[in-house]
């Protein structure tokens, strides 16, 4: 039971050292950064492969989604995202879209699939972009806190890539049991397989 609580305790000391890191970037940093970043993404042979993509719609401070999305749609990809289920087991789904118009405001302001759009059972995609506060070479991955997406990637099948800027890529991100590790790390200046743990 201690180790949960030091655990929790290390991953919330984190979260307030990526808050205070986050607070010196500049907007013409973060640009550079999110240019280099999608760039990457979109020659990893991987992506340009894919039949399917998981990939989470990035909000403001988070590295940008925005041309991986656009490129999927545009070069025929099957392209699904995530959308929070309101409820105490913070559980998420996957839905397909085909535009941007498929889209809306939902749970915590974050664009999701517009609630007429049913969600998906599909659990196995060519590969899965997952978005994270800090990150390490081992795959470590430190979230929002809330569970939603380990709880997801537990059930899912296909190379799980999680975008991260380099500035806050950490020695060691404390993991537990319940803690999905990452196939890829990839940040502006490289893109790290994440073999060992």
């Amino acid at each position: 039971m201690f180790s949960v609580f030091k655990n929790k305790e290390e991953k919330q000391a984190l979260r307030e050292q990526v808050k205070e890191l986050r607070a010196h970037f500049t907007g013409e940093e973060m640009e550079k950064a999110n240019v280099e970043i999608q760039t990457r993404l979109l020659l990893f042979p991987y992506f340009q492969s894919a039949e399917s993509i998981f990939c989470y719609v990035s909000m403001d401070n988070e590295p940008s989604t925005g041309e991986i999305l656009s490129t999927a749609f545009s070069s025929g990809k099957r392209v699904y995202v995530p959308r929070c289920i309101p409820g105490k087991e913070r559980i998420m789904e996957a839905v397909e879209i085909h535009a941007w118009e498929d889209l809306e405001r939902g749970t915590l302001g974050i664009l999701e699939p517009k609630k007429e759009i049913k969600g998906t059972d599909k659990r196995d995609f060519s590969l899965m972009l997952i978005p994270c506060l800090a990150a390490d070479k081992r795959g470590g991955r430190l979230g929002h806190g809330a569970g939603y997406y380990d709880r997801f990637l537990e059930g899912t099948a296909g190379k799980k890539l999680c975008l991260c800027f380099d500035s806050l890529l950490f020695p060691k991100i404390p993991m537990g049991r319940q803690d999905i590790f990452m196939d890829y790390v990839l940040t502006e200046k490289e893109l790290i397989p994440c073999g060992k743990r």
